[in-house]
């Protein structure tokens, strides 16, 4: 009975323990749960306060940028009207006292202001005045947690369009409806590109180059090759639409005007590798066609003047129209030839000047039109006149532009292929042209942005960059409302014809590298750009292994040669384009648009 009594203590004892314990272990459970969900809370007030703080820094620079564009408008700013403005709207953000009001949103409140901006450096050192370094500070508050943000974001005008950022770019505007091969990118035989390559249409490759002699000749060479700049494991290639192969002779003006190649006989590829030299081809990156058309006929009205302007000075060229060895540093000049009273008499009666001598001024009388020839050594702070242009044995810069109403010629329209007789001509500066742009029998060193509202030709010239005082190189930027044909430039030479420069056009792009040998320290960008090409040597004479056209003597490299030697049309990407493109649009008085905001720096 004793031994029971006791059992039945124990029993009790046990049980008023796992009482206590679960009781203990109850209340530490309860009390982790609660802990448990205080700190998820406060985690979740953390990660909200950080992106109210960056809803902050998004809504000022979404500000500022539209009180930017809206400023810009359709015409755009002066320059110096620009920079004010920009830094009248950044001020107005400056971190003060009520000028960051905190804003309501549904998991809490933000507020931003700007703590301060700089220009902008770029690796150079130079200073760009358009654009500012700007350093936002936001405050992000849920619950009881703050998150401050330091975000450091670039602000201002566009530095280059996004068709100088391509060693080839084809493009694609459907503002005035859709033309004949629009979009598209055609290389015949052995091209060779070394950098990315956008093509909003189609692209079209062939193993054969093309030339035109004595009828379409299509020349058998290898497929286009591609080479990645200076860090990269490949060239990229952007791809608006299709890829084809087109291996047929056929007639060459109707091929290149084609928009549709899904019929015979062109090939659809699947593998980008197929249009491309075997371990030579782009990586493929599918995109939607981008519109980003360049102004060029905007340009003008910073260009054009007239004679009777404000601060126009009348340069007297006399009835030869030559200018040579002019400075006029501070002054606009507009040039005129004038005739005697006699002169104008004689002329006009013998019928010679067929009535130009209409404005008179004392005794002589004055004409505003014709072919003015530039010589020798001259600076000009800006240049307009109503007739054309020859440069040619010249050293020219024009610190403000030059505008030319007719055509403008470079060189001395030599048609040989030695560079010993072309004309040495240095230009610098930023120019307009409304009619054509000829450069050919020209050595030409440039550091020039030219406008074209015609057509553009480059034939038998060397082309190079002028080495300015900081010690880069200048490059021949040409952009062009009409078509560029480059061609007839180191005829059968084993060496290339240098050009430094970027080719611009919102119509077609054609250059040939068959007999030609051509290299493009730059790029190109167009409409519709044709590339023709072979690898090796082209002579008129035979030499061993080579591939002779039919009925004439015109001697190409063969196939299994070419594969050993360089392409006949080279293109390579220059990174410095767009500096040099930036610095050269800092001459020009008007600013049409900015560049999107791009953070350069966060911190918390």
């Amino acid at each position: 009975m004793n031994h029971i009594k006791k059992q039945q203590g124990y029993a009790l004892l046990l049980t008023l323990g796992l009482i206590v314990i679960l009781t203990i272990l109850g209340a530490s459970l309860l009390m982790l749960t609660n802990n448990g969900s205080s700190k998820n809370e406060v985690r979740q007030d953390i990660t909200r306060s950080s992106d109210l703080s960056q809803k902050g820094i998004d809504l000022v620079t979404t500000q500022v940028n539209s009180e930017l564009i809206t400023f810009l408008g359709d015409n755009g700013r002066p320059r110096t009207e620009f920079i004010f403005q920009l830094e009248r709207i950044l001020d107005r953000y400056l971190c003060t006292g009520n000028s960051s009001i905190p804003i309501k949103g549904e998991t809490g409140t933000y507020k931003a202001c700007i703590v301060s901006y700089v220009d902008t450096v770029d690796k150079d050192n130079q200073s760009n005045p358009l654009k500012k370094l700007v350093s936002f500070k936001s405050i992000g508050t849920a619950g009881d947690a703050n998150r401050e943000m330091i975000s450091k974001i670039e602000i201002g005008a566009a530095t280059a369009p996004e068709a100088l950022r391509y060693a080839i770019g084809t493009n694609i505007d459907t503002a005035d409806g859709l033309q004949n091969g629009e979009g598209n990118l055609l290389m015949h035989g052995g091209v060779e590109i070394k950098g990315d390559l956008k093509v909003d249409g189609n692209i079209v490759t062939s193993t054969n180059g093309y030339a035109l002699l004595g009828g379409d000749r299509w020349i058998p060479s290898l497929a286009p090759s591609t080479l990645p700049l200076e860090g990269a494991k490949t060239a990229r290639l952007f791809l608006g639409k299709n890829p084809y192969t087109f291996n047929t002779t056929s007639s060459y003006t109707s091929h290149i005007a084609r928009s549709n190649f899904a019929t015979s006989p062109y090939n659809l590829r699947t593998n980008i590798s197929d249009l491309f030299r075997s371990g030579y081809a782009p990586t493929l990156v599918s995109r939607e066609p981008v519109q980003s058309p360049i102004a060029i006929t905007e340009q003008k009205q910073n260009f054009e003047y007239t004679i009777n302007g404000s601060g126009v000075t009348s340069l007297y060229t006399g009835s030869n129209r030559i200018i040579n060895n002019q400075t006029y540093t501070t002054s606009k000049i507009f040039p005129v030839f004038r005739y005697s009273q006699d002169e104008c008499i004689e002329y006009y009666t013998s019928g010679k000047n067929k009535g130009e001598c209409k404005r008179s001024e004392e005794k002589y009388y004055y004409v505003e039109t014709g072919t003015y020839t530039v010589t020798g050594t001259n600076t000009f702070k800006q240049f307009s006149t109503k007739g054309n242009v020859v440069m040619a044995g010249t050293d020219t810069k024009f610190t403000n532009g030059l505008y030319v109403n007719g055509d403008l010629s470079i060189g001395n329209n030599s048609t040989s292929y030695d560079v010993d007789r072309y004309s040495s001509v240095t230009l610098d500066g930023p120019i307009y042209v409304n009619g054509d742009l000829n450069i050919q029998g020209a050595d030409l060193r440039s550091n020039a942005l030219i406008y074209v509202n015609g057509s553009v030709n480059i034939s038998h010239s060397r082309m190079n960059g002028k080495i300015l005082t900081n010690k880069k190189q200048g490059s021949l930027i040409v952009l062009s409302k009409g078509n560029i044909k480059i061609s007839n430039n180191s005829v059968n030479y084993d060496e290339p014809s240098y050009i430094k420069g970027f080719f611009y056009s919102e119509k077609d792009f054609e250059m040939f590298g068959v007999g030609s040998n051509m290299k493009i320290d730059g790029g190109i960008s167009a409409r519709k750009i044709v590339l023709n090409a072979i690898r090796g040597r082209a002579k008129d004479d035979p030499f061993s292994g080579s591939y002779k056209i039919p009925g004439r003597s015109d001697y190409f490299e063969g196939v299994e040669e070419q594969s050993k030697r360089n392409s006949r049309l080279q293109v390579v990407y220059d990174l410095e384009i767009i500096s040099t493109y930036s610095d050269l649009k800092q001459q020009e008085p008007v600013i049409y648009s900015v560049d999107p905001p791009t953070e350069k720096e966060r911190s918390y």
